[in-house]
């Protein structure tokens, strides 16, 4: 749902702490980018009375320094935020009961401390090994995480992992091939993810422009808008369901393969439980296209010619295909 239209579906009430959000981004921009200025100061009147046009034009302009004010903002807010944005952004999500979303959270929060007590118990075998195994791996990414959140305690500051630290782990993550399903298992270890409090934290996502809540309706909205920006700030290639297209377009042994790249098993599991795990892995689509779903004994042309042949099951128009493989458009599947 696009912004201008949530904006319509709202009373003044409701969309009033998008508008107090989006306008202390302004002051704040406008302080250091003078050129920026200019262009809001062009728009007529205070924000507080603007049309939902207007709105929306200073929503795109500052968009930037919107994305990086909620990206300090959730990097403080913790655990319980990171877990209600990531349900909020999937798709189908952008208008939903209070109550759907308390019961998407409570599903995701068992399956999330059901896995964070296989990750420890796979934790405590690394001391078994000096092998580099799933074990190992998993070891080194906790203790490292667990560094990054309690290392501010040293210094009488509330334990929390900030975005230059979060950028290091989210590198150090994908060398040693953490999924996204184990990774917040890890981060459930060290700092439990909350079962409640599901509204009080939509009411705080509310504060930072996030989320319109509608009391009347018991209504969660979220604009297309925050959710692209969002996926951005999850380094997501493609939204769930372009993802969704392209691994039903895949045949069972290549959807085996994902997971066997990643350490994950495929005995007695059925085709919609691969794909189903495959998108909570939360790995990067062109990963999955350019090595994952191939034998690991495929050449080059092998792998390029599986591409095109997916360009063509998918039914995509591409101007050029490309001669490597880096050159396969996401944007257009």
């Amino acid at each position: 749902m696009k912004l201008a239209n949530i904006l319509s579906a709202v009373n003044q009430v409701e969309k009033s702490k998008f508008i107090n959000f989006l306008d202390r981004i302004c002051s704040e921009a406008t302080i250091h980018d003078k050129e920026l200025a200019k262009r809001i100061n062009s728009l007529d009147g205070q924000i507080k009375n603007a049309s939902s046009g207007e709105i929306i034009k200073l929503f795109e302009l500052v968009l930037p320094y919107f994305e990086k004010n909620v990206k300090d903002q959730l990097a403080m807010l913790g655990a319980q935020a990171a877990l209600l944005v990531n349900i909020l952004s999937r798709d189908g999500n952008c208008i939903a009961r209070l109550s759907w979303i308390e019961a998407l959270y409570t599903k995701e929060w068992s399956t999330i401390d059901t896995k964070s007590k296989e990750v420890k118990s796979l934790i405590s075998e690394s001391y078994l090994s000096e092998e580099l195994n799933e074990s190992k791996r998993l070891e080194i990414y906790f203790s490292c995480l667990k560094e990054a959140y309690t290392n501010d305690e040293r210094n009488n500051r509330e334990a929390r992992i900030t975005d230059d630290e979060r950028s290091i782990l989210n590198v150090l993550s994908k060398k040693l091939d953490i999924t996204q399903d184990n990774k917040s298992a890890v981060e459930h270890l060290v700092n439990s993810i909350p079962q409640a409090g599901v509204q009080e934290c939509l009411n705080t996502l509310r504060e930072v422009g996030l989320v319109f809540i509608s009391r009347k309706n018991l209504t969660v909205y979220i604009a297309d808008e925050i959710v692209a920006m969002l996926n951005r700030m999850q380094g997501k290639e493609l939204a769930d369901k372009h993802l969704l297209r392209i691994l039903r377009t895949l045949s069972d042994s290549e959807l085996s393969n994902i997971l066997k790249s990643h350490g994950k098993r495929i005995r007695g599991k059925e085709r919609i439980e691969k794909i189903n795990e495959i998108i909570k892995m939360g790995l990067l689509t062109s990963q999955i296209l350019k090595q994952d779903i191939s034998n690991p004994e495929a050449n080059i042309n092998d792998r390029k010619e599986r591409l095109k042949n997916l360009i063509s099951d998918l039914d995509l128009s591409l101007d050029k295909i490309g001669t490597t493989l880096g050159n396969v458009r996401l944007s257009q599947i």
